[in-house]
């Protein structure tokens, strides 16, 4: 019988279980991992499947094949793809960290419309309940509420890098948040309910499964923000939608 009961893609399932090993140290760096045989067996899954997965974790540096001898745990000194971004204080590094924010995200809305699940949907809406409902004057609070309904979002797409990208930009995405959501009074009022009214345009997207009009809600979302940068260093305001 297979262990794999989770909806979704199996090769992703396989991918996750077994980085899941490998950061659990179940398998160690530099160690030799089962047989595909055997992993089709203990997965219950086909040739096709793990082949699948394991050229996911060779990708992502997680493994190597070596000639005849199987696949093995890349070594911890082993060089894989980094991302680093500078810690960001002022509205320039705002800016170009939104404006490859907005980049990233319009692929992860039209990813997540197209391979949205019901337990996905539910995710993403407990998330938009949360920020609709929350009553606080604490901008942090506020701001990561925010971010973890785009967090939500990027985990509907299935492809765990989309996730990992936000979370690894997590406080250079917050600096921006937490700017727009220091208002007060009345135009913070109008604020809120700005936004809450895209993110229900996001949202209504996703669930009935339009990739376009997912990215022109997510355009629509982010992008004043990036006029309003561009506008305060003085340079051209730009529409990133596709037609």
């Amino acid at each position: 019988m297979s262990i794999i009961t989770q909806r979704g893609n199996l090769a992703e399932i396989v991918v996750a279980k077994l980085a899941e090993r490998i950061d659990n140290g179940l398998y160690a760096p530099g160690e030799k991992i089962p047989s595909s045989a055997q992993l089709c067996e203990e997965f219950g899954v086909s040739r096709t499947v793990i082949r699948e997965a394991l050229t996911s974790l060779k990708v992502a540096g997680r493994v190597i094949s070596r000639q005849g001898a199987g696949v093995y745990v890349t070594e911890k000194d082993a060089k894989t793809l980094n991302f680093e971004i500078s810690r960001i204080d002022d509205i320039r590094s705002a800016m170009q960290i939104l404006e490859l924010r907005l980049g990233v995200e319009m692929q992860s809305v039209a990813l997540a419309a197209q391979r949205r699940t019901p337990e996905a949907l539910a995710e993403i809406a407990r998330a938009f309940d949360y920020i609709e409902n929350l009553d606080t004057n604490d901008a942090e609070i506020e701001a990561r509420a925010d971010f973890d309904f785009h967090l939500a979002i990027a985990k509907a797409t299935r492809n765990p890098h989309f996730p990992s990208f936000l979370v690894a930009v997590m406080g250079e995405i917050n600096f921006d948040l937490v700017l727009k959501h220091r208002q007060s009074g009345r135009t913070y009022n109008a604020y809120l309910k700005k936004i809450n009214k895209e993110h229900a345009g996001i949202l209504a997207a996703i669930t009935q499964g339009d990739a376009k009009a997912a990215k022109q809600a997510l355009v629509a979302h982010l992008e004043e923000s990036l006029n309003r940068y561009r506008a305060m260093l003085d340079e051209p305001a730009g529409s990133e939608a596709d037609d």
